[in-house]
């Protein structure tokens, strides 16, 4: 015959048994219902006309609250460049490849970790 503590730790066996069971099913449900991503998709697919028209309706309504008003044509200003702007500006332009290898060069040294590249040597 079984002692009382024999029984008694059966008893919580079993009982560690159904927590685990009921745990895991909560785990389940509540990951479920925290995936948004498979959610969406699952509504999608079950109900494609009610999304295809919530879409359509939602980008008539925020094309109609983002349109711009249409203002009175203004006349466009005539803009003179000196001769010293225009040379300035073509100075800019061809320096500017030699300025961006500049400025990659120095960002590397100052934020790449030596060592570690992530190049496989052959």
């Amino acid at each position: 015959m079984a002692s009382e503590s024999e029984r008694q730790t059966e008893a919580l066996i079993a009982r560690l048994a159904a927590s685990r069971s009921d745990l895991g099913r909560d785990v389940a449900i509540l990951r479920h219902r925290l995936d948004v991503p498979a959610r969406v998709k699952e509504s999608v697919m079950s109900k494609p006309l009610a999304w295809f028209g919530g879409s359509l309706g939602a980008g008539l309504v925020a094309s109609f609250l983002l349109r711009g008003r249409k203002s009175a044509p203004k006349q466009e200003k005539v803009v003179r460049r000196s001769l010293w702007g225009l040379a300035l500006s073509g100075a800019f332009t061809l320096a500017r490849p030699a300025l961006q290898t500049w400025a990659t060069n120095e960002l590397q040294k100052r934020f790449v970790i030596p060592g570690n590249d992530n190049v496989r040597s052959r």
